[in-house]
């Protein structure tokens, strides 16, 4: 396990650093627009990590306090609110900023060799991003226990307010038509100004990640500037979230999980009152119309089993929540890819954005398998051996969970690539193809998330984001990532011989490498998705691991 994952971690920081490299230094040598665009970039970039910290620690914080069994048992025991919460934040707060370190070391590595800078550079941009992590995880610790302590029914209404607002919204820029770029009276700075006008959120100064961008890049020029003022802003504030969380918001923790305890409770309390309108036909069967078509398509046990894997997501918010959101960002990417600009004459740059979005889009989905697809068999827990003595073989069980996922977010992602792809203007014959290899995509990264979750279980570990944090997850993003490289590679080779024609891209023509780069994806996913289930198959039906449950 540790050297899998150190051989993956350096993979990444070499490759991540010689990709940012070649990037950062196109962006520079840009004439005029170069250092404005790259130092735009930093803000965007520490401005979205900020947003994507404060979200991920509140989810996880949500997970670890409030749904977890755990803290039912450490309540009872002589242990202080204050250091149990304490604790508890702690532990959010590494789990979830780990990953802050290894996706923006690379890039600072490359500014910095970039800018020719000094050891004063990394030592600062390092230590100042050591403490950045601190500010959007004691905002998360406050949204969290603020919004379960006081939540009620008009807080809903503020919710689905904001959601019809924002559909209106969506709605709007759809129908609305495509802005291009003008120069206004041949002016330069009117052009970056309409380039960047969407981005100067991430500038703004009482925003913490612009405090980071301004120490960092800062650091990277010959004057520092106010570099180590902007440093010992975060770290003041960081202290500041600290002690504030460990004098005052401790006080909220216990109320708050007493109101959380409560919910639970009256929740349950009103599925026990339907369940029992409906305990007839829990005893004999329904002969409703409905059901008989459902019972015909599908047999009884998969609605069954389907029903449960549905009511589990619901209940869990830490789950449906991130689900929607990465579904929902990926979204409002795919309906502004018609204001990317690319109405030239040449076809190269709708098929560059084509294939590049159908990267993006299998990216987003190989981390949603990891961490939604992996952890379903461990999921099911010490209550594993229950379904193991049903009269359903776990080779129907696993795949029920194969078929259901694949289907639930390979129709999610089709439309997307559907959606782009017209956007795009592409040809039908295109679309489709590329809503075949989403689709069989999809898939493939499916077989390889149950698979590998089948094969490396946590049965003892009720947190999703615990399961996928093991050697297993960390082993099925690896995985996901290398075979979408590999696919995004093979479907680049028609791109090349229809824009470069010449030398080892000469020897077919556009349509026969399309051919043949389809038929190779296809046989590469079969062989992948046989091998995956195989081995679920094998690991299901040897159930000498429940012993340890």
């Amino acid at each position: 396990m540790s050297l899998t994952i150190c051989l993956f971690l350096l993979a990444y920081l070499v490759g991540g650093f010689l990709i940012f490299k070649q990037a950062l230094f196109y962006i520079e040598n840009l004439p005029g627009l170069g250092p404005i665009l790259s130092e735009r970039l930093f803000y965007l970039l520490f401005f979205f990590i900020f947003m994507m910290l404060i979200f991920s620690n509140s989810i996880i914080l949500y997970s670890s306090l409030y749904r977890s069994k755990e803290i039912q048992w450490l309540t009872a025991l002589p242990i202080h609110t204050k250091n149990l919460f304490t604790w508890k934040f702690f532990e959010t707060f590494i789990f979830s900023s780990w990953g802050f370190y290894i996706v923006s070391a690379p890039l600072i590595l490359a500014l910095g060799n970039i800018k020719g800078a000094s050891l004063d550079f990394y030592f600062g941009s390092f230590l100042a991003a050591a403490f950045f992590v601190i500010i959007p995880a004691s905002i998360a610790a406050w949204l969290v226990v603020i919004t379960v302590r006081f939540f009620n029914k008009y807080w809903t209404l503020a919710i689905l307010s904001l959601l019809i607002l924002g559909s209106f919204l969506i709605a709007t820029a759809l129908t609305a038509p495509s802005k291009e770029i003008t120069t206004a009276n041949g002016s330069i700075v009117s052009t970056v100004n309409q380039i960047l006008r969407h981005t100067e959120l991430s500038i703004h100064p009482l925003i913490p990640s612009t405090w980071l961008s301004n120490s960092v890049i800062g650091w990277s020029k010959p004057f520092q500037g106010n570099s180590f003022n902007y440093f010992l802003l975060i770290i003041s504030y960081s202290s500041l979230g600290i002690v504030i969380i460990n004098k005052t918001l401790w006080k909220i923790v216990l109320p708050s999980y007493f109101v959380s305890l409560k919910r639970r409770a009256i929740s349950s309390n009103k599925r026990k009152k339907r369940k029992e309108k409906q305990g007839m036909l829990l005893i004999y069967p329904n002969h409703k119309f409905s059901t008989k078509i459902k019972e015909w398509l599908f047999r009884r046990y998969i609605l069954a089993l389907i029903g449960k894997d549905f009511k589990t997501l619901i209940r869990d918010p830490s789950q449906w929540i991130q689900i929607s959101l990465v579904y929902g960002l990926l979204f409002l990417y795919v309906i502004n890819i018609r204001n990317m600009g690319y109405q030239y004459q040449s076809e190269f740059w709708p098929s560059v954005i084509s294939l590049m979005n159908l990267g993006v889009c299998s990216l987003s989905l190989s981390t949603l398998t990891t961490r939604f697809v992996f952890p379903q068999f461990s999921l099911e827990g010490r209550k594993l051996w229950l379904l193991s003595m049903s009269p359903i073989s776990m080779k129907k069980i696993v795949t029920q969970k194969l078929i259901s996922s694949s289907l639930i977010t390979g129709i999610l992602t089709s439309a997307l690539i559907l959606i782009s792809s017209s956007l795009l203007k592409m040809p039908t014959l295109k679309i489709i193809s590329d809503v075949t290899i989403i689709f069989m995509i999809t898939f493939a990264l499916n077989s390889i998330a149950l698979s590998l979750g089948t094969i490396f279980p946590n049965l003892r570990e009720e947190n999703s984001a615990k399961v996928v944090s093991g050697f297993g997850g960390t082993l099925c993003l690896i995985l996901s990532f290398v075979y979408i490289i590999t696919i995004m590679t093979l479907l680049s080779y028609p791109v090349a011989v229809k824009f470069i024609g010449s030398g080892l891209f000469s020897i077919q023509t556009f349509y026969q490498a399309t051919i043949t780069t389809t038929l190779i994806t296809a046989i590469l996913t079969m062989f992948i998705c046989i091998i995956a289930i195989k081995l679920a198959f094998k690991k299901a039906n040897d159930i000498r691991h429940l012993r340890n449950t």
